[in-house]
């Protein structure tokens, strides 16, 4: 090589350096704002997948509710109900997820199929908590407002509540043979027809004796508690939704402070 070309490129090698270290830079800041190959331009990058870890191994724990349109918060005119008072009073003691399988105007015989089903047999098994609200339906179905006479809604609660006795032990039997040690929380039931023509007309004594059904078969499996609320709402019309059988937000908070009394 001539010394002269040599000094030629002595002369163009910064300069050649220098396009090269520009076209770098671009590329490198042209894929930083791009983000990933094939996004659009300005588009953040999608953030890296986490590693998979469930909540319960980062010390999260879960409340399991089933049952009926109380369970599912009903009449809440804010759409809480107690399942998510109860949460947010639990929360405050560590991460807690929650699991609602209740569903609006279920009996008896339908929670006791909801609970044998093997995916909520299975949430079940990993519950710390679980509450349950179950037979308002039963017998506010089977005592309706405006019966044809006495004796018939006489009749049909005691088949009611035989009915709701039997299924009732199924339940709780599914749920114990699910988990044998999470706590389990049944809801007490109240008049929501206190002078209203419903149950009430047969005399509290219905609804004291449907509690009783429940109390009792409470005492036959372990940390089973009734949550009583027949006194919350007595003569406390103003507790209630506005289709006056539900509670409101205010029944609803008092009946998840009960809950929270009783869960530890």
């Amino acid at each position: 090589m001539s010394s002269a070309s040599s000094r030629f490129w002595l002369w163009r090698l910064p300069a050649a350096i220098g396009v090269l270290a520009t076209l770098l830079f671009g590329a490198g800041f042209w894929i930083a704002v791009r983000g990933a190959v094939g996004s659009p331009l300005g588009e953040a990058p999608p953030p890296a997948r986490p590693e998979p870890e469930s909540a319960m191994k980062k010390g999260g724990r879960l409340l399991l509710v089933l049952g009926d349109s109380l369970a599912r918060g009903t009449g809440d005119e804010m759409g809480r109900g107690f399942a998510a008072d109860v949460l947010d009073g639990l929360k405050k003691r560590g991460p807690v997820q929650i699991a609602n399988f209740a569903v609006n105007g279920a009996e008896s015989t339908e929670v006791k199929e909801l609970v044998e089903r093997p995916n909520v047999r299975s949430v079940a098994a990993s519950a710390d908590w679980i509450l349950l609200s179950v037979g308002g339906n039963d017998l506010s179905h089977a005592a309706p407002r405006g019966g044809a006479s006495p004796a018939a809604p006489v009749e049909s609660v005691a088949r009611a509540r035989a009915s709701f006795a039997e299924n009732l032990r199924a339940i709780l039997s599914s749920l114990r043979d699910a988990n044998p040690s999470a706590p389990i929380r049944v809801l007490g039931l109240y008049d929501p027809f206190e002078g209203d023509g419903g149950p009430s007309r047969l005399g509290a004594s219905v609804i004291l004796g449907w509690n009783s059904v429940l109390s009792e078969t409470a005492l036959s499996y372990r940390d089973v508690v009734v949550v009583p609320s027949f006194d919350l709402f007595q003569l406390h019309p103003d507790r209630l939704a506005v289709d006056r059988f539900h509670p409101n937000r205010a029944g609803y908070a008092l009946i998840a402070a009960r809950f929270l009394q009783v869960l530890g």
